[in-house]
């Protein structure tokens, strides 16, 4: 059966024969009966010459061209072989899988005061889970060692809770944010008389579980910065002072501690170094003691964006002490760390579970995003931001047992070199926001188009029933055991990413604020009106929405904002998109209360659609949109609706009065409850939704537990509204995008600037290299000749372009690319002792042979010259194309690239020459 958007599903009975990558194209043909000649072999068919001797058609069958199977889901190609959604409701795959995420936080069992020091959600005290078929969820005990991921998980469910009220208005947001942050501080704190005073225990791998932090786990310092951040963006939703009082004193205790010695690490990774230990140092104690993993390289940025939002807020610590601290940290990035981009720890040592003395996803994008956020401080971000992102790409392809690559597309690849096994799944989730938000900021097709397709791929990983599979062909390893890494995670990166590309990622027939500069505190999604407020609204505050309408008046503070071309002022800007969506961006400098309104295609269901029974009472509610709420306190009290469509959300409020209700859809209960409790009383709140339902006749039902949370005052439940759409016009996911401009890259090269050849063209280090040289090996001390050569190339005009050089016994260069058809041009340069017969090596292109035993002396005539190999008319396959080069003799012999350039040679006339 055809589905919608020409998209296909991969049937698995035409499964292809496949040739695991570590088996020899030698024995391969062997077994074949193909006999192998001594002979430089090259393919015609690419349009650069033929020789006499007949060539085999050997197809290298690989990984970038598809499995038929992802992480949880059968996979579906779109007409290029590229990924497409395996999703099929309007509201998009993205948007699916941030409810799945919301929803397990929301359920998630309780503690109470006889097995645990406080009554709290499982998830504050242990990040250890197991979830069954049936979504049920059983709260594992740590241990010692299974809460040393406290930090991240705190920051994650922070900020993502941040995120998901922003874009929802369920207030839920609200109280999880409430548990997180007062178990920080009333459980998580180091004594007063610490060397680090009521400072936060990040990784705390001692003590009792389920009661206070022990001191002697670690204290690792960037991930406690992250805590701040995240504790700060916190109190700007709830205004809790108690939290903000917290972060400024950790904020005086980061400025007191640091190092301002030019050239020094600002701050050490751990506060207490004596009990830092993990898993495998235990096995030698010695670590502790080596100072080379008592460093702080990249997590400086953590420091520094912690550091920077308390400034922000206006706090600068005793004598500007803060801003000091900043500076000194920024000096070191500027200094030391962006001039060794390329060296192996200067974006590791952060996980806090291993020594983790190799690039990390975390320390990469934090490194990262620091620098979009402060270009000012970072002239040359395009660059640099560019290099760190891509060169994650190579470096995590190294591990064989990894498969770091590209699939269908799109690249996949795990947390480092080192870990682990095929979970390729939470890396690229990690980079994807970054790679998108880049590929804005920058005007780069190429790096939008990387994280689009990573965000579709690592987004198959979910299912309704709250399990999520991390290993690329299917199944859970690292899920099944880190909560954290399962839900809370996600939750944060995707809302990034749609915040990012929300014509591409967003929900269609939705209203969705999916960005804002400031941090919104309050927001209310009605029928032909949304209103927001931000915490602050300094210079240049932007906010982005998806709506199902075109909005006829946007005010701020009361005042109308113009329709404008431009944001160079206050004013909004409308993109119509072909479903009637549109995009919606408001800039609000100076003014916090916004106020859209517009048509919107939703009903507010009245009358006989909605039956309440008798256990309910009408109240007069001036904050509500009707003006009263329906409120019961009674068990099994209940309220049921009739709606047609595909989306339905109940708007109530919350309160410290709120009880708990189950929720049933078409008579089926669904895994999440109704939790109307709040730390303060908030109006026309988002109480529960459910979209991405078939679009026909439903109903909801709602019952009374007759019972609340430990931190309610009561057990009632408030109902104020129905909303129900049934929007079936979908405009998200496109296919057939990408790139169709030139790319060229110098491999080995180094350089912060890319190079200029003498027709003024600029070439990138060639980073999107996969090279299988082993775990935790660095792939750039290994295969980059980053150093010049000296000697004079001839038979070049840009012998720069010759000079540098990758080279393994076997690599390939995944090229991301539109539909068309390219012009393809290698460089090659015999330096360095290599390029001989005897260093022959095989040259495919797409899985075909093009080049076989190549070698560069041959080709160039003698050594240190340059020569090039030109091949057209290429058409990628599963959206890139495949440069791969084999070495003939892998034990004595290396192939060796030096530089390439992919040009279009005819475009298909659906590629614009753009993503969408």
């Amino acid at each position: 059966m055809k589905n919608r958007n020409d998209k296909k599903t991969v049937d698995h009975s035409r499964e292809a024969l496949t040739v695991p990558c570590d088996v020899s194209r030698r024995w391969f043909l062997k077994h074949l009966g193909i006999g192998i000649t001594g002979s430089v072999i090259f393919k015609s068919g690419y349009g650069l010459w033929a020789t006499p001797h007949p060539a085999v058609s050997f197809v290298d069958h690989s990984a970038a061209t598809g499995k038929l199977h992802y992480y949880a889901h059968d996979a579906v190609l779109d007409a290029q072989g590229v990924i497409a959604p395996w999703y099929k409701q309007p509201n998009g795959q993205c948007d699916f899988r941030v409810r799945i995420a919301a929803e397990t936080l929301k359920r998630y069992p309780w503690t109470n005061k006889e097995n645990a020091i406080a009554a709290y959600p499982h998830y504050l005290f242990s990040g250890k889970w197991k979830i069954n078929d049936a979504g049920e969820i059983s709260p594992q005990d740590p241990g010692d060692w299974m809460n040393g991921d406290l930090g991240q998980r705190s920051v994650n469910v922070l900020k993502g809770m941040v995120d998901y009220y922003r874009y929802t208005g369920d207030a839920a947001a609200i109280s999880h944010m409430t548990y997180m942050g007062d178990f920080l501080v009333d459980h998580s704190l180091t004594p007063a008389n610490h060397a680090w005073p009521g400072f936060p225990i990040s990784a705390p791998v001692k003590g009792k579980a389920y009661y206070d932090a022990n001191p002697e786990g670690m204290i690792q310092l960037d991930i406690s910065a992250t805590m701040g951040h995240a504790l700060l963006k916190a109190f700007q939703v709830t205004g809790n002072l108690r939290w903000l009082k917290a972060a400024k004193h950790w904020g005086d205790l980061f400025a007191a501690k640091c190092n301002k010695t030019p050239g020094k690490n600002p701050w050490p990774r751990y506060a207490n170094p004596e009990h830092a230990f993990t898993v495998e140092n235990e096995r030698n104690r010695q670590w502790r003691k080596d100072p080379r993993f008592n460093r702080q390289t990249g997590g400086v940025t953590m420091v520094m964006t912690f550091l920077d939002e308390l400034i922000r807020l206006g706090y600068t610590g005793k004598n500007n002490d803060l801003v000091k601290a900043r500076n000194a940290g920024l000096a070191y990035v500027k200094g030391v760390l962006l001039p060794e981009w390329t060296r192996e720890d200067s974006f590791a040592l952060h996980f806090w579970d291993w020594a983790n003395t190799v690039q990390n996803c975390t320390t990469t994008a934090d490194v990262s995003i620091y620098m979009l956020n402060n270009k000012a401080d970072f002239p040359n971000w395009k660059n640099d931001v560019r290099n760190i992102l891509t060169l994650f790409l190579n470096r995590t392809s190294a591990n064989p047992a990894s498969v770091g690559d590209v699939y269908s597309g799109a690249w996949a690849y795990p947390e480092s070199s080192h870990c682990c096994k095929t979970s390729l799944w939470y890396a690229p989730l990690t980079l994807a926001p970054v790679f998108l938000r880049y590929g804005v900021e920058a005007g780069d097709d190429r790096m939008r188009e990387l994280g689009y397709r990573q965000m579709i791929l690592q987004t198959y990983d979910g299912r309704e029933n709250g399990i999520t599979e991390d290993l690329i062909d299917g199944g859970v390893y690292v899920n099944g055991t880190w909560f954290n890494i399962a839900h809370p995670w996600p939750l944060f990166w995707i809302l990034n990413s749609i915040g990012w590309a929300p014509e591409q990622l967003g929900a269609s027939k939705e209203n969705h604020l999916v960005y804002s500069s400031a941090t919104v505190a309050n927001i209310a999604y009605g029928k032909d009106h949304i209103a927001f407020t931000t915490f602050d609204a300094p210079g240049n505050t932007r906010a982005v929405l998806r709506l199902s309408f075109v909005p006829h008046t946007i005010t701020a503070d009361g005042k109308k904002l113009p329709l404008r071309n431009d944001l160079e002022a206050n004013g909004f800007t409308v993109k119509q998109l072909p479903n009637g969506d549109a995009i919606i961006t408001v800039r609000h400098d100076g003014s916090k209360n916004i106020i859209i309104k517009g048509v919107d295609q939703q009903q507010v269901l009245a009358g006989s659609r909605i039956q309440w029974d008798d256990h309910w009472e009408k109240q007069r509610d001036p904050s509500s949109f009707q003006g009263t709420i329906m409120v019961t306190a009674v068990k099994d009290a209940v309220f049921e609706a009739r709606f047609s469509g595909n989306q339905i959300r109940l708007i109530g409020r919350f309160d410290q009065y709120g009880g708990i209700a189950d929720v049933f859809i078409d008579n089926e209960k669904q895994l999440v409850p109704i939790d109307f409790w709040g730390p303060s009383a908030r109006h026309r709140q988002v109480l529960y939704y459910k979209n991405g339902l078939e679009n026909d006749d439903h109903t909801i039902k709602v019952v009374a537990r007759g019972a609340a949370n430990p931190y309610s005052k009561g057990k009632r439940l408030y109902i104020d509204q129905v909303q129900a759409a049934a929007g079936a016009k979908t405009f998200n996911y496109p296919t057939a995008t990408g790139p169709a401009g030139a790319q060229r890259m110098i491999f080995g090269y180094a350089g912060r600037k890319d190079y200029q050849d003498t027709a003024g063209h600029f070439w990138r280090p060639g980073t999107e290299v996969v090279t299988r040289v082993g775990p935790m090996v660095d792939t750039v001390a290994t295969c980059w000749f980053v150093q010049p050569v000296k000697e004079r190339i001839a038979a070049t005009n840009d012998p720069g372009l010759y000079r540098y050089g990758y080279h393994a016994p076997e690599f390939w260069v995944n090229l991301t690319v539109g539909p068309g058809e390219y012009k393809l041009r290698l460089k090659f340069a015999a330096t360095r002792g290599l390029g001989d017969r005897k260093n022959s090596f095989d040259i495919l292109v797409n899985g075909k042979m093009v080049a076989e035993r190549f070698d560069i002396i041959s080709r160039a005539g003698k050594v240190n010259t340059a020569t090039d190999l030109v091949f057209n008319n290429i058409k990628p396959q599963n959206g890139i194309i495949r440069v791969k080069l084999r070495a003939n003799d892998p034990e004595n012999g290396k192939a060796l690239l030096q530089a390439l350039e992919i040009s279009p040679q005819k475009l298909f006339k659906n590629n614009p020459g753009k993503s969408v």
